[in-house]
This record gives structure tokens, sequence and C-alpha cells, in this order.
């Protein structure tokens, strides 16, 4: 997979895993390095990107806590880490995971992890609405519950950036860890941010980068996914429908990788299904959790 170039220091380099994409804010005074992975080699490759632009500070940030997010803390081992202050406790929860994960994936591809995995606490623990200054680069946080819950994403303002995390690509649909809600309530500041021209470049977790009228795009037809998705299960559970029956009832919904193809997504659709479905069965679940202070 090739690099991207967004200007300004900012680099983005695809996975040929997942198609999951990591960043660079390359400056000398400070860099930022935002989920780097996913196969050793192609952390070696960031990595090296890094040490080209001799920068004198760097702060890594995995926007959330899942396996595939979290592996490049060996090769950055005195950077800061900035990560949502949920993150330490899910990261170790899932240790074992991350490191079984890391070595299966590194296989399938030719390659063989040697560096390990020991959870790790981030240095500047943040949640709700946060910003920062490192270096040159204006750094906006934000929660981003509904796929995990510790989740953040990172809006460049003055580049007019919006690092997604794992939310609005053009390959999966929304991987719900939460009731639909909780999701939706994530998406619609995004959308306002975009309606008022503070974004006009979209880089998601995994898949294309997104730009100009492209980014509105793929929120709304998120937001359509998750309203389908959140009618049409509460509709069933109030029928007295079980889960299974629902599920076959929503087989028939429209989504991104229905068809199966290079990135199936029948199975996430069902899972999604699920948590719609005992969302509408006990409906103060559905509600979204204040972010902690």
């Amino acid at each position: 997979m090739s690099w991207t170039d967004l200007g300004g220091g900012v680099r983005v380099r695809q996975s040929r895993a997942f198609h999951m994409n990591s960043a660079l804010l390359l400056d000398r005074e400070h860099a930022v390095v935002i989920d780097a992975g996913v196969l050793p080699s192609e952390i070696d490759d960031i990595a090296a990107a890094h040490r080209e632009a001799r920068a004198a500070r760097t702060s890594l940030f995995p926007t959330h806590a899942h396996w595939d997010h979290v592996l490049a803390r060996p090769w950055w081992p005195d950077a800061e880490v900035i990560a949502h202050d949920r993150f330490a406790a899910e990261l170790a929860a899932g240790a074992a995971h991350t490191l079984a994960e890391a070595g299966r994936i590194a296989r399938e591809h030719g390659e063989t992890w040697t560096r390990g995995f020991q959870p790790y606490r981030p240095a500047h623990a943040v949640s709700g609405l946060h910003y920062a200054q490192r270096g040159p680069w204006h750094l906006v946080f934000r929660d981003a519950p509904g796929h995990s819950g510790s989740q953040l994403t990172l809006h460049l303002p003055d580049r007019r950036i919006l690092f997604a995390a794992d939310m609005l690509s053009d390959i999966e649909i929304p991987i719900l860890d939460a009731p639909p809600a909780v999701y939706r309530h994530t998406l619609e500041p995004l959308l306002q941010l975009v309606d008022s021209g503070a974004v006009d470049t979209l880089v998601p977790g995994h898949g294309a980068i997104a730009h100009g009228d492209t980014v509105r795009a793929r929120i709304i037809d998120d937001l359509a996914y998750l309203d389908e998705l959140a009618h049409r299960a509460t509709e069933s559970a109030h029928a007295g429908r079980d889960l299974a029956a629902t599920q076959a009832g929503l087989a028939t919904m429209d989504y991104r990788g229905k068809t199966g193809g290079p990135y199936p997504m029948a199975d996430i659709h069902r899972d999604n299904i699920a948590h719609a479905w005992q969302a509408a069965k006990t409906p103060h679940k559905g509600k979204p959790a204040p972010p902690k202070r």
C-alpha cells in the first residue's frame, strides 16, 4: 500500500490488513503518530518516515483500544501517549487477544510478530471534548462511543481534517458495541462540523480517504443505516418477535458489504441487529452515557 500526502506534514499510510489507515503529523518541533499498524514491516515503514522528520518530541495517539490500533508502542517506547481515559482498562482487559491477533495477522501476510505486547497507560488521558497543542498541531479530541467506549476522533481545525477512528468508512457499515442511538449521538456533531465548513477531509480507520461532498455523504449514509436498523428492530421487538426472528427479518436491509466481496459485512450487520433489538427491549440502555470528566 502507498502513502497519501495530505500536505503540511500530514501523511496517511494504508495497511494491507483490513485497509487500516495510519497517519503521521510531521514537524521538527513535534510529531504525532496516529494508529500506527498493522503489520511489523508497515510499522517499520511508518517509523522510518517519522525518523526522517527529526522531530524533537513525539506523541502517540491510538484512537481506541481495539487490537489493530494499539500495536505501535514498542516502536516509540518513549513517546507521550494520548488516549481516552477508558483506554488503559480496555487495553489491559484485551491484552491476550491483542497479542494473539497481532501474531495471527502477521502470519497470514507472511511476516512474524516479534515485539510482543504489554498493556500501557496514556500519559495524557482525555474524554469529552478536549483541546491540546503539540508543537504546531492544534488538536481537538471528541468522545466517539458507539463502536468502542474508548474511542476518540481527532480534528485538526486549521487543516479541516478529521481522523474518524473506526467510523465513516466506504467499506464498512457502522460496527456497534452499543445501541444505535449511541453511535448516532457520536455522528451528529461531526455532521455539524462538516456543515459548518470545519471539515473538508476525512480519514477513516479503514478504507478510502474522503474529500468535499463525499465526507457529508458518508455521514448521511451511516445515519440512514442506523435509523433504519433502530426503527425496524424496535418494530420487531414491540411485535413480540425474538432476536432470531428479528435478525431474519432485518436481513433484507441494504447495506455496504451485504453481497460479500472483499469486505463482507453480513456477520457485522447481524450483530448490529442484536444491539438494536436489545435496546428496543430495554429502551433506557439506548441513551448515550454522559462523558466522564
